[in-house]
């Protein structure tokens, strides 16, 4: 089953990166869920940019190319490691080559890994800082030169909620932060190159990723943001949309929740209004 497409919000569809260039990493998608990655590239081709989607498995990236295809959009894709600066160097230059510039990089690419300090896996903190953070610094460095060259651009870094409440994952709570951090030194270092950086920092979405531990669960997940309903990737591939477009020309260094509020109240709030409205979502 093909993931469900949410691409009509906006009052002049296909229009709002008309002409531009991005690259997506951890772009591909598998099962029936669309990944954060797999969102926001179809949407992003859907409003007139031609997409490189860079994914570490060619299955994975294939699928979401062939969905641009089915919408009429132009993609390539780009197989890489992101944690390897060789494959990032190869992946940026043949979307290049391929698509003639590069207007906008959407650093996505990320693995999760659990545990406290105590007991954390250090291999798995290894591999997770490797791609979720080093990463997007090694897309960096080998895509912004290619901004720098086109005049300007964008950089979208996808973060998480993980990485500003608790949730006992350790590596996967710190590579996020880090991208927070990440995403103002390169707004405050290339702001004046015509290049704008900023984050997104995704809630509980209903993804491939966020796809476990049952209904009950997932309910759960549901209820704990303000508003009551369920994200998708879609939701954050929108914001990303916006802060990559030149509707956010005047807009850089931010850190954007997307998470219908979770971040915004306290765990005893959100608990009096799970008692004022205890059925049905919005009450």
């Amino acid at each position: 089953m093909a993931p469900t497409f949410d691409l009509d919000r906006s009052a002049d569809p296909g229009r709002r990166l008309a002409g531009k260039v991005a690259i997506v990493t951890g772009a591909g998608s598998d099962g029936d869920l669309a990944s954060v990655g797999m969102a926001i590239s179809v949407l992003f081709a859907s409003q007139g940019a031609s997409v490189g989607v860079m994914d570490v498995s060619a299955q994975r990236a294939a699928r979401t190319v062939g969905l641009i295809d089915d919408l009429g959009g132009v993609s390539v894709a780009a197989i890489g490691d992101v944690s390897r600066s060789e494959d990032c160097a190869r992946c940026v230059a043949e979307v290049v080559d391929r698509l003639g510039r590069l207007d906008i990089l959407v650093n996505n690419a990320g693995i999760v890994g659990g545990g406290s300090v105590v007991d954390v896996d250090e291999a798995v903190w290894d591999r997770v800082l490797a791609i979720d953070l080093s990463g997007a610094m090694l897309m960096g460095k080998h895509a912004v030169p290619h901004l720098q060259a086109a005049g300007g651009g964008a950089v979208v870094n996808v973060s998480s909620i993980a990485a500003i409440r608790g949730m006992g994952a350790g590596p996967y709570a710190a590579a996020k932060a880090g991208m927070i951090g990440l995403t103002y030194d390169m707004a405050y270092s290339h702001g004046r190159e015509g290049i704008r950086a900023n984050c997104i920092v995704p809630g509980h979405l209903f993804t491939p990723m966020g796809d476990q531990g049952g209904d009950e669960l997932r309910q759960q997940r549901r209820r704990a943001g303000l508003l009551g309903t369920e994200g998708t990737a879609w939701d954050a591939a929108w914001a990303a949309l916006f802060l990559a477009s030149e509707e956010a020309r005047w807009i850089t260094g931010v850190v954007l929740p997307v998470d219908a509020g979770t971040t915004a109240s306290t765990a005893l709030a959100v608990g009096q209004l799970e008692a004022r409205f205890p059925a049905g979502e919005n009450g």
